[in-house]
């Protein structure tokens, strides 16, 4: 299967392609995270349960609003080779981790009621942060070949 190459459309005024805002891997992370922290926190607060669908409308939303100039760049990022690794690399990180707590778990008991909350905040982390750098890396080339003296 041949690769093709990113062609983005007209470029900025000066010339430098932004990449997204970081509040938006944050609610990408949030929205990973959300299944853990609903199952942490569901008997106790009824209102979490519909986290998961208020995040991905939230990101509906934006993907036709705020987002739609950008909408080319952004499935440019997550179409990367980096992006499919970042997504295998989160698969094992969870897994490990899941495995990892409950080990844990059955030795120490106190953790046992905190593991989804445990796994929840670790995958907010590790998403938000390898997306941002994703995008980082992607951008880094895109706008090294534009400019060859950055």
């Amino acid at each position: 299967m041949q690769e093709t190459a990113f062609v983005p459309g007209p470029r900025p005024v000066n010339g430098k392609i932004t990449g997204l805002p970081g509040w938006y891997f944050l609610l990408v992370g949030l929205l990973v995270a959300s299944n853990d922290l609903t199952q942490q926190f569901a008997d106790r607060y009824s209102w979490v349960a519909v986290l998961p669908l208020v995040l991905v409308a939230v990101h509906v939303v934006l993907w036709f609003t705020m987002l739609s100039r950008r909408r080319q760049y952004l499935r440019a990022v997550w179409r990367s080779k980096q992006a499919l690794g970042l997504v295998a690399l989160l698969f094992a990180a969870r897994l490990l981790l899941q495995l990892g707590l409950t080990a844990l778990t059955d030795r120490v008991a106190p953790l046992h009621s905190y593991t989804h909350l445990i796994l929840g905040l670790a995958m907010l982390v590790l998403t938000t942060a390898g997306a941002w750098f994703d995008q980082w890396l992607v951008l880094r080339v895109v706008n090294k070949q534009q400019h060859p003296g950055f």
